[in-house]
């Protein structure tokens, strides 16, 4: 049953902007709406985001900690990790605006700086992505400096798992993401958006335009506009109006994470991270307030929505946290089981922009970045709801050929390394005389196995590669879209060309 926020007691009938989403997406975007004397702005999303992205977010302020090899080496890339520079600047505003209105008992902010730690653990791919984080440091001019691992503090990891090198990101912290939400909403009630504790059934059209939206109780609320941003269910919930539309298709990153109150030893005061790593972004701890600590995440692309977590996923992560961040972390009492979805798009870029059915905009498809740029793509959707100039580029708008940064043989080398590195951090065992050049050119066999089967020269990423190749229903899915692609390899090959051209 839907309820709306306390500030707004009735379920509304018409608005002139629905945002169907409450994650930080939609909330970001309300508040920017509502800045601007946009009319009247109603938000839909349940009070509990089950399954959602934001609420499980560990809300990392990093641009260069997220870099890898491929973040700069194509304009495609290249513009999307500026994306994330920009909406960077924006957050000392935004947490000026939103701490009034925290009532977590401890800054939205919980940490200033990060340390990004280079250990044995997870292979080749580690050390390209380290070496290609400090180079985008100082290509873009930005302070960092090597560190001995031992003055970190907190980071006590067991020996056998030492770092053997480290560097500081001064700037790059992390906030308090269910925090942030949480003081989000309380401005929203303030300065006059409802909120509608609901889940959007579909999309209600009038001829080929989006008039509103249908709750699962039968409610409906019509609109002027209607701005879908619910991560990864986004495309369900548009193909409610427009079956058809050739989209970009989105799979669930489900993740997990927990947070862990200290019981003991010297506690983190920084982000400490690995670099990006094995289909996910590294291993990583975060101050979280109040004696806890965020310890983060996995990444696993699945075939539905859920927000129920692998068993082995949590043994996965609270083994490695113990043996590469701090051993003083097996005693820790665990607070919070955090699971969500991240919104990963078949080709790893966004979707933002309006659809083909009029009063319809998609804002989505961000993966691991969207509470970091949240504030910077509420600007740009804002800009274009009210027919201004957008902040982004076009190249990322949802009805498009997908963007391709990578050959074939590119694609399956990436898939190597990080099959590579999932194998050695995961401590997977082969035979004693399996050298790892033998191990490495059997990963090379599948992913070329892969493509063949596939019949594409298109090259998608290694984590969709792995989803393709280890789900039968990912697989076909993959399979029946890149069918409707194959009519012409000419148009594949433009787009690589001007979207993917490297700089």
């Amino acid at each position: 049953m839907q309820r709306p926020n306390s500030a707004n007691p009735e379920t509304p009938k018409q608005a002139d902007v629905v945002i169907v989403g409450n994650g930080a997406l939609g909330l970001f975007l309300a508040e920017e709406l509502i800045e601007r004397n946009a009319g009247s702005v109603v938000v839909v999303g349940p009070d509990d985001r089950d399954a959602g992205a934001s609420k499980a977010a560990g809300a990392m302020l990093g641009c260069f900690g997220e870099v890898t090899a491929d973040s700069l080496r194509t304009h495609a890339s290249r513009t999307r990790f500026e994306i994330g520079l920009r909406a960077h600047e924006r957050w000392p505003d935004v947490l000026s605006r939103l701490e009034p209105y925290s009532t977590t008992g401890s800054p939205l902010q919980t940490a200033t700086e990060s340390h990004v730690v280079l250990n044995a653990i997870g292979a080749e791919l580690d050390t390209i992505n380290f070496d290609a984080m400090i180079k985008a440091l100082d290509e873009y001019g930005k302070p960092w400096s090597e560190i001995d691992p031992k003055q970190i503090p907190g980071f006590k990891p067991r020996t056998d798992a030492r770092s053997l090198r480290s560097i500081h990101v001064p700037g790059e912290g992390a906030v308090d993401a269910r925090g942030v939400l949480a003081a989000l909403e309380a401005r929203l009630d303030e300065i006059g958006a409802t909120r509608v504790d609901a889940i959007v059934r579909r999309l209600v059209k009038d001829g080929e335009a989006v008039t509103g939206v249908e709750l699962a109780d039968g409610h409906v609320i019509e609109a002027g506009t209607v701005v879908v941003a619910t991560g990864a269910s986004s495309e369900g919930l548009v193909r409610t109006a427009a079956e058809d539309l050739e989209l970009i298709p989105m799979i669930a990153g489900l993740g997990f994470a927990m947070l862990a109150k200290r019981t003991g030893g010297e506690p983190f005061r920084s982000v400490v991270r690995t670099p990006n790593r094995g289909f996910a972004c590294g291993l990583h701890v975060v101050p979280a307030g109040n004696g806890r600590e965020y310890l983060g995440a996995t990444n696993r692309l699945v075939d539905d929505i859920s927000s129920v977590t692998w068993v082995g996923d949590a043994r996965y992560l609270a083994q490695y946290a113990m043996q590469q961040l701090d051993e003083q972390i097996a005693r820790h009492e665990v607070v919070g089981w955090l699971s969500g979805n991240r919104p990963v798009t078949f080709d790893g870029f966004p979707m933002i922009g309006w659809l083909p059915l009029p009063g319809l905009y998609l804002m989505t498809g961000t993966y691991r970045d969207g509470f970091h740029c949240a504030p910077l793509l509420a600007d740009h959707v804002a800009n274009e709801l009210q027919g201004q100039p957008g902040l982004i580029d076009s190249m990322f708008n949802p009805v498009r050929r997908p963007i391709q940064v990578r050959t074939v043989e590119e694609a399956i080398e990436e898939y190597v390394v990080h099959s590579l590195a999932a194998w050695f951090e995961t401590g997977a065992e082969a035979a004693p005389q399996m050298t790892t050049t033998q191990l490495a050119a059997y990963y090379r066999t599948r992913g070329r196995e892969a493509f063949e089967h596939f019949g594409t020269d298109y090259a998608f990423g290694p984590d969709v590669l792995w989803y393709a190749e280890g789900s039968l229903v990912g697989g076909r899915r993959i399979a029946r879209y890149l069918n409707r692609l194959r009519g012409s390899a000419a148009d594949l090959a433009s787009v690589g060309s001007t979207a993917g051209a490297a700089r």
